[in-house]
């Protein structure tokens, strides 16, 4: 049991020890992700965040749904043109800080098909964290 233990705490602190954002205020929208060290080019800072299964739904589905629910579907799913939307297990409780990066032109990550992210080039301390919504969102193409 004591070995278990040592075990996990080893664990959350190689955990912390890759941690490389942190969420404030943001000046382009709302909450961000900003960088709280150098993050080489090529990483994923977000590595670590658990995985969630994803369940498809269509937009009719949430048809009572508050209006104010409807839009955090929106604003951090993707729907699609023909009106399907992937939610996490967790629903909207269960966002991490992946979920935080604003929008932006020129972007310093990006979002792999497999759902991961990567920069693009080295992120400085301090930095914000941004990617491109339309590469993987018709709705910014």
């Amino acid at each position: 049991m004591v070995n278990s233990k040592k075990t996990l705490k080893s664990n959350i602190v190689k955990k912390l020890k890759n941690t490389y954002c942190r969420l404030k205020p943001s000046k382009i929208s709302g909450v961000g992700v900003f960088a709280v060290r150098d993050i080489p080019r090529n990483k994923d800072p977000f590595r670590g965040i658990k995985e969630q299964n994803w369940y498809e739904f269509k937009t009719s589905d949430f048809k009572n749904f508050d209006k104010e629910v409807l839009k955090m579907i929106d604003d951090f799913f993707v729907i699609e043109k023909d009106g399907s939307v992937l939610i996490p297990e967790f629903g909207l409780d269960g966002m991490d800080i992946s979920f935080f990066p604003n929008n932006s032109e020129n972007p310093n990550l990006k979002r792999i098909d497999d759902g991961s992210f990567s920069t693009l080039r080295k992120i400085k301390k301090g930095e914000e964290l941004t990617v491109s919504y339309g590469t993987y969102d018709w709705k910014y193409e």
